[in-house]
């Protein structure tokens, strides 16, 4: 900048003297030497530039260069013609100062850019770790949820009926279970107990009508057995037992939660399990036979075998299993789930067995 203004100010000085030599003739009267021109130093500011000027134009006139014609015009127009470059200096200049404001606050705008990236990209990280840890977090709980389910609320696998041959072998042919009884049965029995053979332990029609002889054939296999009654309209009815059947004189319930009364007045075998009201299960006197309770019996069967009712009771929350609440006895069968490798021992021990009516 400051080569720029040395050569303006040389330049003005060098076209005031032109003008000087072109407009005042040269005479012998008139002549004087000139004086050397006062070039200012390279660093001077632009108001040195018009000092110079000043300075220049006072010494003509005390040289006495007043007579010739007046130059200022022309020297005005001159000097006019090297203005633009200031102008264009000038705008420059504010160019430069509006590129560096505007580089300056480009660097700014970089600058929060940065930050705000930065923080996005900070953000954005911690956002994707809280997600992780969240969903490990969610992956965690979701498989102890499963565990407690698992443990609480095991998972039941559809129930396959089997077929009639693949029912374990039955010792010989009833008179009240059919094939569908059969299957309903089985399929609700503890799996402890599948794949055992079915044995008749008791029969009125083979064993004589007696509840005394009922209770003492279900000695002899121990375990869950099955007491089927049929009446005279054709209802088929019963319920799942723990065998032995014990008698006794005080009114004490046996059994546990495993047992069960079925019925099939509806066409098919409905079975109806304990409720947890009460644990009334069987009750085994030397004048009767129950299943349930809580406020009646579920199933009653008298002394003799020859009569009984069923109504509704807390124990299983079953309706009445016959087709009425009072009913004549046609038959009555106990069924004992032996295991294969025992079948026929036990075979040949209930063949020992005398048939016929048992006294006290």
């Amino acid at each position: 900048m400051g080569k720029i203004q040395f050569w303006r100010i040389k330049a003005a000085n060098l076209v005031s003297d032109l003008t000087t030599v072109l407009f005042n003739p040269i005479s012998d009267n008139n002549k004087k030497p000139s004086k050397p021109l006062n070039l200012p130093p390279s660093g001077e500011s632009k108001g040195s530039e018009s000092e110079g000027s000043s300075r220049t134009s006072v010494d003509n006139n005390e040289d006495g260069l007043v007579d010739g014609p007046d130059t200022s015009s022309f020297a005005a127009f001159l000097l006019s013609l090297l203005s633009p470059s200031d102008d264009k200096a000038a705008k420059k200049r504010q160019n430069d100062d509006k590129t560096a404001v505007k580089g300056t606050s480009i660097m700014k705008e970089n600058r929060v850019a940065k930050k705000s990236l930065l923080s996005r990209s900070k953000q954005s990280i911690g956002r994707v770790i809280y997600q992780t840890t969240r969903m490990g977090g969610i992956r965690d709980q979701d498989r102890n949820n499963n565990v407690e389910m698992t443990q609480i609320k095991p998972v039941k696998e559809p129930v396959v009926v089997p077929l009639v041959d693949d029912l374990p072998r039955i010792s010989e042919p009833s008179k009240l279970v059919s094939d569908s009884i059969r299957k309903v049965v089985y399929d609700s029995l503890p799996t402890l107990i599948h794949g055992r053979k079915w044995m008749l332990l008791y029969s009125t029609w083979k064993h004589g009508i007696s509840l005394s002889t009922l209770y003492r054939r279900s000695m002899l296999w121990p375990g869950i057995s099955l007491l089927v009654v049929g009446d005279r309209k054709g209802a088929v009815f019963g319920g799942l037992v723990e065998a032995p059947l014990i008698a006794s004189n005080k009114r004490k319930y046996q059994g546990t939660n495993n047992s069960y009364v079925f019925t099939n007045i509806s066409g098919h075998p409905v079975i109806y399990r304990p409720t947890g009201v009460n644990r009334y299960f069987t009750l085994c006197t030397t004048e009767s036979l129950a299943i349930g309770g809580g406020g009646h019996f579920a199933l009653y069967l008298d002394g003799d075998l020859l009569n009984g009712s069923s109504s509704v009771s807390d124990t299983y929350g079953n309706p009445c299993l016959a087709h009425s609440q009072d009913f004549d006895v046609k038959e009555v069968e106990l069924w004992g789930f032996v295991l294969p490798s025992k079948y026929e021992e036990i075979l040949a021990l209930s063949k020992k067995e005398a048939p016929g009516i048992c006294r006290w």
